[in-house]
């Protein structure tokens, strides 16, 4: 059996930008999302800096969850 999938869409959650239009505007100015991260300092971490996305829980969710469509 086979699965066709259709994408409707471009939905981008990265350390530099969240959506398509933000994300796009950090990478066309050059500006990183690699920062100090507190909390690994706090756990030693010998490598303190990383790329977390810097959206809500709620956005993660809103954006994250699979939408699937009835025929």
């Amino acid at each position: 059996m086979k699965t066709r999938v259709v994408i409707t869409g471009l939905g981008i959650m990265a350390p530099n930008g969240h959506g398509l239009t933000e994300y796009e505007m950090a990478l066309r100015a050059g500006r990183s999302g690699i920062r100090f991260i507190p909390r690994l300092k706090e756990l030693g971490f010998a490598c303190q800096v990383a790329g977390i996305p810097r959206a809500t829980k709620s956005c993660a969710a809103d954006t994250l969850t699979p939408r699937i469509f009835s025929r």
